[in-house]
């Protein structure tokens, strides 16, 4: 199944970087407002945006592993569009800076247009959003 794949380097401590990853407040200033994250296996949490035409407004996420400071991964469903899929975030450190590498995978074929339109998002987020945060 298709996958989106992005790396980012920030010039950030990796404790910085997962703070970022699993802080509600934090993770509403660059990603999406986010209601319920506790970092505990099988815990149920929401992305909340605005709704469209396309989209409903809520990614309802369910917490499925993490290894502090190392990676994080959810399962991410919606009903508009019909999404399940799985978001990994993996950290890796040298010399000071942080390594984000995201993983948002199983997508359809048929959900290339759902998929180019998160991997846009991410990347902007990744790039701009959360880069602006840590500097």
């Amino acid at each position: 199944m298709p996958t989106i794949r992005l790396e980012k380097t920030y010039n950030v401590p990796k404790e910085a970087v997962w703070e970022h990853l699993v802080n509600d407040e934090l993770l509403g200033k660059w990603c999406m407002p986010c209601t319920g994250f506790a970092l505990e296996k099988g815990q149920k949490f929401e992305f909340n945006i605005p709704p469209n035409a396309f989209f409903s407004g809520v990614f309802n996420n369910t917490l499925t592993d993490f290894d502090e400071f190392s990676h994080l991964s959810y399962k991410c469903t919606s009903t508009k569009p019909k999404l399940d899929t799985t978001v990994k975030w993996v950290l890796s450190e040298t010399g000071g800076k942080t390594t984000l590498t995201l993983e948002h995978g199983g997508f359809n074929p048929s959900q290339f247009m759902t998929k180019a339109m998160l991997k846009s998002g991410w990347k902007k987020m990744m790039n701009q959003h959360l880069e602006a945060e840590l500097c």
